[in-house]
């Protein structure tokens, strides 16, 4: 076995170097004068690199010395190795970059359809060079993957909650009652939740983070609303209500309400802000931060708060 202490790596690298270029020349004074040493210090290393393998990695046929099959089957690792740690070379310069590199963004799923799309579209355009990957997920399972560094930053809710989170607000929407356009509050320049609390109402299951802030609007007017349905998905919850099934409570659609339905401003307003979150347990890396600046000044955030 090699011993793993630096002066045996450095005295082993050019002798797997002379190897591979053995394999590559087919004699030895063709490899030794491609990797600059004298044709008898080759001869030398490659003795040597035999004892500290354990096996032959060279014979001598006439007057030349040429590999076993031994020996090209460590030239081709060699080789492996070698383009793989120039590929890992490459990446480590990549992500060191901020022109460039690789960012894991996460996302509401009610941001997918359009919010985030919008906001990577712009981004791509001026930064072609980056790459980035894409997770959804509900609002606690982004904040697990910040903190765990599955992802770089997400685009969620801003909570005062969330602890170990920086926080760079966005944009805000408000709460709306989402009605079909022939219901009779559809005509309503606003509405106070009190005014539709006998109302049957879709909405989102329990446990939701989405649920659980409507659920607080609720209460704040101190009314318990009765649920025909719950789903797992607001888009679905939105059709619902436009279906007539029931009525919802929700935030207003970007891109304005579905075809069939209207949204009808709550009264006093209450709103849902957005923004891009970060871990502050682990450092971002550069295309990650330039990333989150980026959307700060193109986004025209109001401001910026740091989590706990």
């Amino acid at each position: 076995m090699l011993a793993p202490s630096t002066t045996v790596a450095s005295d082993l690298m050019p002798r797997l170097m002379l190897l591979q270029a053995m394999a590559e020349h087919g004699h030895l004074s063709a490899a030794a004068e491609a990797v600059g040493v004298p044709q008898p210090t080759a001869t030398r290393w490659l003795t040597s690199l035999s004892e500290t393998v354990g096996v032959p990695l060279t014979r001598r046929v006439g007057r030349r010395i040429e590999l076993t099959r031994a020996g090209f089957a460590l030239a081709e690792s060699v080789a492996a190795s070698h383009t793989a740690l120039a590929m890992g070379v490459a990446r480590a310069h990549e992500a060191a970059d901020p022109a460039g590199g690789q960012i894991v963004f996460g996302f509401l799923r009610t941001m997918g359809a359009s919010r985030a799309p919008t906001l990577l579209r712009h981004y791509r355009a001026a930064h072609p060079r980056v790459r980035v990957a894409l997770v959804q997920a509900a609002h606690e399972e982004l904040i697990e993957k910040l903190h765990d560094g599955t992802i770089d930053i997400a685009m969620a809710s801003v909570r005062p909650t969330d602890v170990d989170i920086d926080a760079t607000e966005l944009f805000r929407e408000p709460f709306v009652l989402v009605v079909p356009a022939d219901h009779r509050l559809a005509r309503r320049d606003a509405i106070r939740l009190h005014d539709c609390r006998d109302e049957t109402f879709v909405g989102l299951s329990v446990g939701i983070a989405l649920r659980r802030r409507v659920d607080e609007m609720f209460g704040a007017a101190r009314i318990r609303p009765r649920y025909g349905f719950e789903t797992e998905e607001v888009e679905t919850v939105r059709g619902l209500a436009t279906a007539g099934v029931g009525v919802a409570v929700l935030p207003a659609r970007h891109g304005g309400p579905l075809a069939g339905s209207v949204e009808v401003p709550i009264v006093p307003q209450t709103f849902r802000n957005i923004g891009l979150l970060v871990s502050t347990r682990r450092p971002l890396e550069p295309a990650a931060e330039g990333f989150r600046r980026w959307a700060f000044e193109h986004s025209r955030p109001r401001q910026v708060r740091a989590g706990r």
